[in-house]
């Protein structure tokens, strides 16, 4: 990523009064990939949302609307979607989540994620400053040549991950979905990376069988 792309997330760190902000842009399947993050805690919480194929991140990039959550240890329709991913942020120190997706038009980009380590909502400054941020990060996506949806090139992205899931899927005989969930759930289960385990299966140190029906 650029240093306008780096400034713009620093920036809005500072606008919107908050703890950390990440960067994703949408895979060819539709899935956020971080690009940038301002500190350890974003990039722990986006690698979960990754990892477990949920979040208030993947939410916003599905519905191409923002999510606002300013208190993840409240009950609501949109926590009861992620209990996992809430348990797990929650742990790590994360009690507020704004996910804004970055769009132009129809053109889904990526998404905006902010993160704060104290409950509450965005003051409406806070929140134009959020907004403000998008639309430069949308502007600077496409100066990069990211196109968004279905045009980003798979090299922008984890690409030992989906090799890995690639290999799993002919391993266990199943969809490149399945494939990818079960490295999904097996990463979370056991508690790495899944760009560890990934690591793994495409070495050879690591192998995937069959489920018996």
């Amino acid at each position: 990523m650029t240093g306008r792309v780096e400034s713009l997330c620093r920036a809005c760190q500072v606008e919107a009064k908050v703890d950390g902000v990440a960067l994703s842009v949408l895979s060819s399947a539709g899935v956020p990939e971080t690009v940038f993050v301002t500190d350890p805690r974003s990039r722990l919480v986006e690698d979960l949302q990754f990892t477990l194929g949920e979040g208030p991140c993947v939410t916003a990039a599905r519905s191409r609307s923002p999510v606002l959550i300013e208190d993840l240890r409240a009950i609501t329709a949109a926590t009861r979607q992620w209990l996992a991913f809430v348990h797990e942020a929650e742990s790590s120190g994360i009690c507020a989540v704004f996910a804004f997706p970055v769009q132009v038009g129809a053109i889904a980009l990526g998404t905006l994620g902010l993160y704060r380590a104290r409950p509450g909502p965005l003051e409406p400054g806070e929140l134009r400053a959020a907004l403000r941020t998008v639309d430069h990060m949308a502007s600077a996506l496409l100066d990069l040549g990211l196109p968004g949806g279905d045009g980003v090139p798979e090299a922008a992205y984890r690409m030992e991950v989906h090799q890995a899931a690639g290999m799993v899927m002919v391993q266990t005989d199943s969809s490149i979905a399945s494939a990818l969930a079960r490295l999904r759930a097996t990463a979370f289960s056991e508690g790495v990376p899944i760009n560890d385990l990934a690591a793994d299966v495409v070495a050879g140190r690591r192998r995937f069988f069959k489920e018996e029906q």
